[in-house]
């Protein structure tokens, strides 16, 4: 083999090896990167107020890990968010397989179908239906939030491969609804 043929071969490996080791030392996705706060501005309205916890490890094995977001109305009680006009809350649970992540999607759809019919549940009426086209599965809960006005808050629980979680998001008098399912399509299309 010639210098020039040996040195072409050189070239491509390290271009090839240096562009792996480029992905694998990208960080790795956090809720608020996902949804930046410009994008909870465009969902929800601004201005906001956010709290992030970017890392959580969970006892799933080491790499895996929770990361919540939650992006509220300026000057908002994180505390009584649902009384908030404006809320945009992420959590996403990053494992190392879908069929982990599918075991923790089914365990919560069972505690949420306990909640939802227990006589001491936090809302009344709530309904849990499965939704298609957000992820490999999800479900939705919607329940009255606000017993004044009669304004449903909606929660989308998800998940797709190895990555799964929650949204909710509303911008009063919107529909919740409408407004998460916007997010999580926005959130889907972000994910490894």
């Amino acid at each position: 083999m010639s210098i020039k043929h040996y040195s072409i071969i050189v070239l491509i490996l390290t271009l090839v090896l240096g562009s792996a080791g480029l992905a694998a030392n990208a960080p790795e996705p956090t809720a608020c990167g996902i949804v930046t706060a410009g994008d909870a501005q465009k969902f929800v309205g601004g201005p906001l107020d956010v709290k992030e916890f970017a890392k959580i490890p969970t006892a799933n094995g080491p790499g895996t890990y929770d990361s919540i977001c939650t992006y509220i109305a300026k000057g908002g009680n994180f505390e009584s968010s649902i009384a908030a006009s404006r809320l945009l809350d992420v959590t996403l649970h990053f494992l190392h397989s879908a069929d982990e992540m599918k075991k923790i999607y089914e365990t919560s759809l069972e505690q949420y179908r306990q909640m939802a019919k227990a006589l001491d549940a936090p809302f009344k009426n709530a309904m849990i239906t499965p939704i298609a086209g957000f992820g490999d599965q999800a479900f939705v809960l919607e329940a009255v939030t606000d017993p004044k006005t009669g304004y449903k808050s909606a929660l989308i629980v998800f998940y797709k491969g190895k990555v799964g979680g929650s949204v909710g998001a509303w911008k009063k008098p919107d529909s919740s609804l409408e407004t998460t399912k916007t997010v999580l399509k926005h959130i889907l299309t972000k994910l490894p």
